[in-house]
């Protein structure tokens, strides 16, 4: 069982050049829970930073893996890195499949985390 799951409403993206920035939360409000990934496209995965619910919990070289599904994914955080996020380790994130910028957003995800 996840440690956070979010039915993801709203979606944010911010590509320029080889930057990349996607995110996806539980409603506008960010108390509502969020995942946001920052990254170069072609990075490795601990290069890429990312954030759980606030900006104290995160950090580089915390993905363990991104599982990903037809309408979402699964995050994984490593071990070394649940203290940094309050202990936890993993988060799914379920979009609508007929959400059209969530879609995008996760599009993008996967450009920047493989």
């Amino acid at each position: 069982m996840a440690d956070i799951e979010i039915k993801a409403r709203a979606f944010w993206t911010d590509s320029e050049g080889d930057s990349i920035a996607v995110g996806f939360a539980a409603s506008e409000d960010p108390e509502d829970g969020y995942v946001l990934f920052e990254g170069k496209k072609g990075a490795a995965k601990k290069a890429v930073y990312v954030e759980v619910s606030d900006d104290i919990f995160g950090a580089d070289d915390a993905i363990e893996t991104v599982a990903y599904a037809d309408a979402g994914f699964t995050l994984t955080l490593t071990a070394k890195a649940a203290p940094k996020f309050g202990m936890v380790r993993e988060v799914v994130v379920a979009i609508d499949p007929a959400d059209a910028d969530g879609m995008a957003a996760l599009t993008l995800l996967k450009t920047l985390v493989a």
